[in-house]
């Protein structure tokens, strides 16, 4: 009797393996299918369609990496159409879920926090154009985008190039408080019209150092990164403008040289390589 019990338990449960095994090979064939019918609706520019398509995807085999990349794009897609802070958190969550299921593939991570970087600069400039209103949003936006930044260089085996690229968007960031802060006190070619006044330097002071900080860690990465030495002359020119120490001021102006020339030569450098690469081209 123990036997038959046994052995018809043993059947039950093989039965229920394979039709498991088989709801899961159908729920994966299922998934294939609806993110080629999710594809085929966002090359039409018809994103509402595929998300949902990209979804369904998602949702019938999770392990679909492609299923989520693509759902979250095409979030973001719907984003970038209409600009709202519901459809950024929408976007900025779908690109969390990727980091948050993707530990053990630093590339695809990578490619989700740069989006999510991309939403934080985006809504950090429409918080910004609110001017007071928007002041305080802005402000935590900005330190989540350079969170998400700095999660990008800390990414196992992330190249010395996505470092460089992370650390001058940072220092770059910086760069833009001190300018905003200065920018009515300076003339186009670069010289005061006005002493700043001094409530405007304090707060330009932190973002300056900020700056410096992040794009010299950027050209330990990589030297020869032309935009990182233009904002560092800009950078440096900032700090030259609220800075009343004669021999300070001396060390800024060769630096400020330096940092001009070695930007001019790449650029020229960088455009002679085009030239060459165009003639070999054609």
């Amino acid at each position: 009797m123990n036997r038959k019990h046994n052995l018809a338990l043993l059947v039950a449960l093989l039965a229920l393996v394979m039709a498991t095994q088989g709801c899961g090979v159908i729920n994966k064939l299922r998934a294939k299918n609806a993110l080629n019918e999710g594809v085929r609706e966002f090359n039409k520019g018809k994103y509402d369609e595929a998300e949902v398509k990209f979804a369904k995807a998602a949702q019938l085999s999770p392990d679909l990496a492609n299923a989520k990349l693509f759902h979250a794009r095409t979030i973001y897609q719907l984003y970038d159409q209409q600009r709202t802070p519901e459809m950024a958190q929408k976007a900025i969550d779908a690109y969390q879920d990727i980091v948050n299921t993707s530990k053990d593939n630093p590339e695809l991570v990578d490619q989700a926090l740069a989006f999510q970087a991309d939403i934080y600069d985006k809504v950090t400039k429409s918080a910004e154009e609110k001017g007071d209103e928007g002041k305080q949003k802005a402000a935590e936006y900005r330190k989540k985008y350079h969170e998400v930044l700095e999660a990008r260089a800390s990414l196992p085996g992330a190249k010395d190039e996505t470092k460089a690229a992370v650390y001058y968007s940072i220092g770059q960031s910086y760069w833009s408080d001190a300018f905003k802060a200065s920018r009515s006190y300076v003339n186009y070619d670069g010289t005061l019209k006005q002493p700043i006044p001094p409530d405007k330097v304090e707060q330009m002071r932190p973002a300056i150092q900020k700056s410096l900080q992040y794009l010299n860690q950027a050209l330990q990465f990589n030297p020869e990164y032309a935009d990182v030495w233009t904002i560092k002359k800009l950078a440096l020119m900032q700090e030259n403008f609220i800075t009343s120490d004669p021999s300070r001021k001396q060390a800024l102006k060769t630096e400020i040289d330096a940092a001009d020339k070695k930007a001019k030569e790449l650029y020229e450098r960088r455009k002679q390589d085009a030239a060459t690469a165009n003639t070999k081209a054609s």
